[in-house]
């Protein structure tokens, strides 16, 4: 009887083992982790001064006072 606990016991302990080395590789394949306060200046948003909507910095449009969307009513006036 210990024998058969002993061996499920094992068996237990390699299928968390199996199962961790598999879940860190899938998360070594999708790449690496950036945290919201190291994200590159372009991928940061930026608020709109004209209608307030949120748009990444690489795509808005600096104003004067800001920046502005780009959209329809929120390009800057030459």
């Amino acid at each position: 009887m210990l024998k058969i606990l002993l061996l499920i016991a094992i068996i237990a302990v390699a299928v968390l083992l199996v199962r961790n080395a598999l879940k860190a590789a899938a998360r070594k394949r999708e790449g690496p982790d950036v945290p919201p306060g190291d994200a590159p200046p372009d991928a940061k948003l930026v608020r709109c001064v004209a209608c307030g909507a949120f748009v990444p910095r690489a795509d808005a449009v600096v104003a004067g006072s800001g920046f502005r969307c780009g959209g329809a009513g929120c390009a800057p006036k030459p």
